[in-house]
């Protein structure tokens, strides 16, 4: 689901508004509905879709390396969603926003453990719930069970396999980030957004693969480098 917050706030500062904390859930499958993924990358800035893209990339390739920074402005991130959602209930305000964003980050480091914990399982959150929608084909219904299953088995095991939990979530988040800013980005171009549009909405599985392909590059390239890293100091 961390995934999707870029989406969140572009829309945001696109005057649309964000969606209430019971609607989130039903947009964690969002990846299997190419339709709806598309109208909302539609409103999002072609330079917010390249920012997103960019880190994307850095969490692909260096998720591990740069934990501890890519952790706290994630939660920078996710306390500005959950700031946005607290002021639509006590009159809109910006400084509700950025006091939680900040707040939220300040706190990451201090509890490293705990912060990978919920950001692993909110990974494994967004992968159950698009798995549990593309399985269940067009009889799927709510993907909250995907989702619960998901966030309970990640989050869970962070607390056992705390390096492989950061690489997973590194690289699954990353490749979500990755792809989502280069199709918003697509779409800004007017030479082959007709196309990108097309092949998108008519092939469900195309953004699932694309994410799915990427996050495991980035998890073997990762474990690669930090098991190749760690056999160094040994040596």
């Amino acid at each position: 689901m961390t995934s999707f917050m870029p989406i969140l706030l572009a829309q945001q500062d696109a005057g649309i508004g964000l969606l209430q904390a019971d609607e989130l859930l039903e947009e964690a499958d969002l990846l299997s509905r190419p339709q709806e993924l598309l109208d909302r990358l539609t409103e999002m800035p072609a330079v917010f879709g390249v920012i997103v893209m960019l880190v994307g990339i850095v969490c692909i390739l260096q998720g591990y390396r740069w934990h501890r920074w890519i952790v706290v402005v994630l939660a920078l991130m996710l306390g500005l969603a959950v700031g946005e959602l607290v002021s639509d209930r006590v009159g809109r305000s910006s400084v509700v926003a950025i006091a939680m964003g900040l707040l939220f980050a300040a706190v990451a480091s201090p509890m490293l453990r705990f912060t990978v914990a919920i950001f692993a399982g909110l990974a494994g959150a967004f992968l159950g719930a698009n798995l549990w929608s593309i399985l269940q084909g067009t009889e799927a219904g709510e993907p909250w069970p995907g989702a619960a299953m998901g966030f309970i088995l990640l989050a869970l095991s962070s607390f056992l396999i705390f390096r492989i939990s950061i690489i997973l979530f590194t690289s699954l988040g990353g490749a979500a980030m990755f792809v989502i800013g280069g199709i918003a980005s697509l779409l800004h171009i007017e030479a082959v957004q007709a196309a990108v549009r097309e092949h998108l909405a008519q092939h469900q599985l195309i953004v699932p693969l694309l994410v799915g392909v990427t996050a495991v590059l980035g998890f073997v390239l990762q474990e690669n480098w930090t098991r190749g890293g760690a056999s160094s100091e040994e040596e």
